[in-house]
């Protein structure tokens, strides 16, 4: 459902529907979700989200805030680097729409950072400082020459070949060289055939970081969730560790269901704490090469009466 997180008024320009749907055809769908959709409203503009639940950043605890600061930043930093290794829309219009009047302005829609009033503040930036600066990985060819200075270049280099031709006889072969590139995390042709060893190592949730107790309905922050699979990826454990010193973990299993990632998550018990995360099944959409989008549907007979599931995105953790 339809979820109004704001209003402002007049409208919205049409380089905010432009950059969106660059964004969303780029990057995909979760990508997208982060900015809220731009609705005309009579002389104003909606500020929409698709969702079961919205929070302000007001009702928030402060690790919740942080856990949406963090989201928001891994979701920005990956725009921001399409926006410097490539032309086209994102490039034309991210150094405007990525800017908000202020951090109040992120929400939690089912435990994820949704963006509104986006592409609306002229000087103000705050959003900046939450990105993770690391830089956009580009392919540099040779530079610009003069007309003049680059027929001198082409002829010396056809030199240069014709000599490293006549000597290839008397001169041995150098070693192949390997060119370093960033692994993909996700590969969408082994996720398409169903390779769970790409799920070796451990995979961090990064959003919607808290428990909530079924009979209480008081949530517990989570500082580190975390998934470590085997290096087959069908095995592993889940580890939670809360914010109040609390631990738990547990084992789970993974398998294909169609191109929906299932994991299978056993009972998560903190002793000390007296807290227990009830038995749950992730069913995981691929949203890129990095993250995957995770919704967790309680399936324990603890629990008769389950809510909705809670929607997690889960990456490799950064350098």
């Amino acid at each position: 459902m339809m979820l109004q997180l704001d209003r402002t008024p007049g409208e919205v320009s049409g380089a905010h529907h432009d950059f969106l749907a660059a964004v969303a055809d780029r990057l995909g769908s979760a990508h997208a979700a982060f900015f809220a959709t731009p609705a005309p409203d009579g002389d104003g503009t909606l500020w929409i989200a698709d969702g079961t639940d919205s929070r302000a950043p007001a009702d928030l605890d402060p690790a919740a805030r942080a856990a949406l600061h963090r989201y928001a930043g891994s979701i920005l930093s990956d725009i921001r680097r399409v926006a410097e290794r490539e032309n086209g829309g994102i490039r034309r219009h991210f150094a405007v729409m990525r800017r908000i009047p202020s951090l109040d302005c992120l929400y939690a829609v089912d435990g994820r950072a949704v963006a509104t009033r986006w592409g609306t503040a002229q000087g103000n930036d705050p959003i900046r400082a939450l990105d993770d600066g690391r830089p956009a990985v580009t392919h540099r060819g040779f530079p610009g020459l003069p007309p003049r200075l680059l027929l001198s270049a082409l002829a010396g280099t056809a030199a240069g070949f014709l000599v490293g031709t006549l000597m290839l006889r008397a001169v041995p072969p150098p070693p192949a060289c390997a060119v370093a590139t960033r692994p993909v995390d996700l590969p969408r042709q082994k996720w398409q055939s169903h390779d769970l060893s790409m799920l070796k190592g451990c995979w961090h949730r990064i959003s919607n970081m808290k428990t909530v107790n079924i009979v209480t309905q008081a949530s517990t922050a989570v500082q580190e969730w975390t998934f470590c699979f085997a290096d087959d990826g069908t095995t592993g454990q889940q580890t939670l560790r809360y914010t109040n010193a609390g631990l738990c973990t547990s084992p789970i299993a993974a398998h294909f269901e169609g191109d929906t990632l299932v994991i299978a998550a056993e009972r998560c018990i903190d002793q000390p704490h007296h807290n227990t995360f009830v038995q749950t099944v992730y069913r995981c959409t691929r949203d890129d090469d990095e993250k995957a989008t995770c919704p967790g549907y309680t399936v324990d007979p603890l629990v008769p009466s389950p809510g909705p599931p809670g929607v997690g995105i889960f990456q490799r953790p950064g350098p």
